[in-house]
C-alpha cells in the first residue's frame, strides 16, 4: 500500500496567521511469511514533506517553534515502525513492535526526532458491519528532548448505499511531554469524507478530503486543518 496524509494548517505561527503543510508518504509493506508461521510481519515508513513559517510548530513531527525567518519547505525526519501481528481469525487483529526515526531532515528547521526510537502499536477490526476502526499508537523518543505520544485514530461510517463510501474521524491526537504548560495538547475535532475506487486492473485508489478545528493545540500551532487523503491499493 502507498498512502499519503496531507495537512494544511491554518493560523499558526508568529503572527497567528501563517498556513503549514505537511505532506507524508505513509508506504505499506507486508513481509513474505510461511503459510503456517504463526505471526505477520508488517513494515511502514512515515516520511515527512514540511512547509514552515517562522514561529510555527508542526505537532507532532516538528513540536518546537520553528526559528529563523521566511518560510521553509523540504523533508523532515523519516519514521520507520515495525508489526509483529499474531494470525489470527477473529475480526480483531492487534499488532507492536519498534519504531525508528531517521534524521533526513534537509536542513536544522525541519528537524523532527532526529535519531531516536520508541514503540508503536496498532489495533484493526469491525465494531459492526458499518462501522470499523482502526488506531495507530506511537511513543517516540528523539534528540534534543523529543518526548510524544501520538495516537492516530480512525473511526469510519461505511455507506450501504454508496459502496466504497466512508464518513470518518481520522486524524492524529498527540502529547509533547517537553512542552510549556498549556502547550502539550494537540487534539483535533472534526471528520473526514472519503471513497475508494476499483480500477480495471484490480487495485484500489482510495481518496479522502476532510476539515478539523484544533480544540487543543500549541500556542503557535495551527487552529484548524483542511486534510486530503491519497492512497493507492495494489490488488
Amino acid at each position: 500500500i502507498l498512502a499519503t496524509d496531507n495537512t494544511i494548517g491554518f493560523n499558526s505561527g508568529e503572527d497567528d496567521g501563517d498556513t503549514n503543510y505537511n505532506f507524508q508518504l505513509q508506504p505499506v509493506y507486508a513481509l513474505d511469511r510461511p503459510e503456517d508461521a504463526k505471526t505477520n510481519m508488517i513494515a511502514r515508513a512515515v516520511i515527512p514533506i514540511i512547509g514552515i513559517e517562522p514561529g510555527a510548530e508542526q505537532p507532532p513531527i516538528i513540536p518546537d517553534p520553528a526559528p529563523d525567518s521566511g518560510s521553509q519547505w523540504g523533508l523532515s525526519d523519516t519514521n520507520l515502525q515495525f508489526f509483529i501481528s499474531p494470525r489470527s481469525d477473529s475480526a480483531w487483529k492487534w499488532g507492536a513492535g519498534p519504531q525508528v526515526s531517521i534524521p533526513t531532515h534537509t536542513n536544522d528547521r525541519l528537524q523532527g526526532p532526529g535519531w531516536g526510537i520508541g514503540l508503536a502499536g496498532i489495533l484493526v477490526g469491525n465494531f459492526t458491519e458499518q462501522i470499523s476502526f482502526a488506531g495507530i499508537a506511537v511513543h517516540h523518543i528523539g534528540e534534543d528532548d523529543f518526548e510524544v505520544t501520538g495516537t492516530h485514530l480512525m473511526l469510519f461510517y461505511n455507506f450501504k448505499s454508496v459502496p466504497g463510501m466512508t464518513l470518518s474521524y481520522n486524524n492524529m491526537i498527540s502529547y509533547n511531554w517537553d512542552a510549556d504548560s498549556g502547550d502539550e495538547w494537540n487534539v483535533p475535532l472534526g471528520a473526514t469524507l472519503g471513497r475508494t475506487f476499483v480500477l480495471g486492473n484490480g487495485d484500489g485508489l482510495d481518496l479522502g478530503i476532510g476539515y478539523y478545528r484544533m480544540v487543543e493545540h500549541p500556542e503557535a500551532g495551527p487552529d484548524s486543518q483542511l486534510k486530503f487523503l491519497i492512497s493507492w491499493i495494489p490488488g
